[in-house]
């Protein structure tokens, strides 16, 4: 923090970093038990890409052992870039602990290299009894999480999003999860790529 943001009370937000998204392992059997909710074998990262040398030196590095952590075909990991240059790893496997564990591996990654103001968010999608799809989303930027169900899919081009279900779920939540107590920072993620 700098001279003038001492002087005029400005404070620089500490990132929070990717240690709390393990909370969403054990809530996940919560979800399954209480809301009846079951995970859809992926979850993904996205962060923001960089125009580097070394971020992309890192970014190459990060996904071989990314591939490696995975080679046991438990996990499949695949990157993607979306049509805003975001960046993606998206993970497959049947292990959802596994899935939590590679995506604290990427983030982590991504902060011991002093990236950590790319991370965006990591989204765990699940599926309901009904069939619908609803998603848990982890800020990093605030160490929180929220629901984002959208009426029909995240492909969605009316974009409506089914609020109250949201409500309910975030209430449901609030002993598992660190849930993000703004109702406005509840941000949508429409388009996801699977």
């Amino acid at each position: 923090m700098g001279f003038f943001d001492t002087l005029f009370g400005r404070q620089k937000p500490a990132p929070m970093g990717p240690e709390k998204l393990f909370a969403i392992s054990t809530a996940q059997v919560a979800l399954e038990a209480e809301q009846s909710l079951k995970p859809t074998n992926t979850a993904a990262i996205c962060f923001k890409g960089m125009a580097s040398g070394p971020f992309t030196q890192m970014l190459t590095e990060m996904e071989q052992l990314l591939k490696l952590a995975s080679s046991d075909d438990q996990l499949t990991v695949k990157p993607y870039n979306d049509e805003f240059d975001y960046r993606w790893f998206i993970f497959s496997g049947a292990d959802f602990q596994a899935l939590v564990t590679a995506l604290h591996i990427a983030s982590q990654t991504l902060v011991d290299n002093g990236y950590s103001t790319t991370l965006l968010f990591a989204v765990f999608p699940f599926t309901s009894a009904q069939g619908h799809e609803m998603y848990w989303m982890y800020n990093y930027k605030r160490g929180t999480f929220y629901p984002f169900v959208p009426q029909t899919d995240s492909h969605d081009r009316a974009r409506a999003r089914n609020n109250p279900e949201e409500l309910r779920l975030a209430t449901a939540m609030k002993r598992e999860l660190p849930v993000e107590p703004e109702l406005e920072r509840w941000f949508p993620a429409w388009g996801l790529p699977f």
